[in-house]
């Protein structure tokens, strides 16, 4: 099993479209193929962001896939993130960044990569929703 932290905006795409990279992270995350990393603030920011109303996301699939994610298991992981300030050129990215590391995660999926280390750090992949999906049908190939 993968385990990612998925950055707030691939949540948000992939519940704006129902085709497309982002849409495929949030089902593999939903169905247990991809392990999330989650944190306190981490799962405050989903919500936070995934319920205003300019994005029009049904506030019922936010709370289904919000529940999913605060209940810790095979299928979540929950950290308490290392603190890292200054690492993210968004400062308010560090946190994702620092649950990764706090959960030994192997990837970080965004759709802003400019916001974080370039490539990989500290043997965290930072990639792609697309570059993430790619990785994952050479592999199963």
């Amino acid at each position: 099993m993968i385990q990612a932290v998925v950055d707030t905006n691939v949540w948000v795409a992939g519940f704006l479209t129902s085709s497309g990279p982002p849409a495929r992270i949030v089902d593999l995350v939903l169905t247990g193929v991809l392990v999330a990393i989650v944190s306190p603030a981490i799962l405050r920011e989903y919500e936070d962001v995934l319920l205003r109303r300019e994005f029009g996301v049904p506030a019922d699939e936010v709370r289904v896939a919000l529940a999913y994610l605060k209940i810790p298991g095979a299928h979540v992981v929950h950290v308490d993130p290392v603190d890292l300030p200054g690492v993210c050129a968004d400062s308010d990215d560090d946190h994702f960044l620092g649950a990764a590391l706090a959960g030994g995660a192997s990837v970080l999926i965004t759709g802003n990569t400019k916001h974080f280390p370039a490539g990989s750090w500290h043997g965290i992949s930072i990639t792609t929703p697309a570059a993430f999906l790619r990785t994952l049908s050479v592999e199963g190939a």
